[in-house]
């Protein structure tokens, strides 16, 4: 009798933490639910509010007056210049994609190749941690800036009046 009682008491104690689990679970995945309601309906009224719109797609041909950098070494710790030039180097060549920091706008223009698997950086890579004056058709798309570079040279202050 006496294991009855305790038997049943056991039983009816996991049926307890079953449904309390249940109950949570159910709580949790109504949570889940509205959150990514909400969350595509924010992506819904994003996309529809800028689609046709310069803010994503292609902007089209720009000329830029700014400094070859390393992204990554560039935003963690500030990096660029002939002091980084040699860094900035082996990085590329291990597979960074350099990109174009703007000097008016302090803008960061990725590098973009013409064609996938194109090396991005073969056309600036002799200017590494030099100024430079580039053209080339800009894109855009969540907030990031690219460029495929049609032409690029030494920055000098006169070519940079000119355009």
């Amino acid at each position: 009798m006496r294991r009855s009682r305790t038997a049943l008491l056991v039983v009816a104690a996991l049926v307890v933490v079953a449904v309390a689990a249940m109950a949570q679970e159910k709580t949790a995945g109504t949570t889940t639910k509205t959150t990514t309601t909400k969350t595509t309906t924010a992506k819904a009224s994003t996309s529809s509010s800028t689609k046709g719109s310069p803010a994503s797609g292609k902007l089209g041909v720009k000329t830029i007056t700014g400094d070859i950098i390393d992204p990554s070494c560039w935003v963690m710790n500030g990096a660029k210049g002939e002091a980084h030039k040699e860094c900035m180097i082996a990085c590329a060549k291990a597979g960074q994609t350099l990109a174009i920091l703007e000097k008016k706008t302090n803008k960061v223009y990725i590098l973009a190749a013409e064609r996938p698997g194109e090396d991005p950086n073969k056309s600036v890579l002799d200017y590494a941690g030099q100024s430079v004056l580039v053209k080339g058709k800009v894109f855009t798309r969540g907030g990031i800036m690219a460029i495929q570079v049609a032409s690029v040279e030494p920055y000098s202050a006169a070519k940079a009046a000119a355009h």
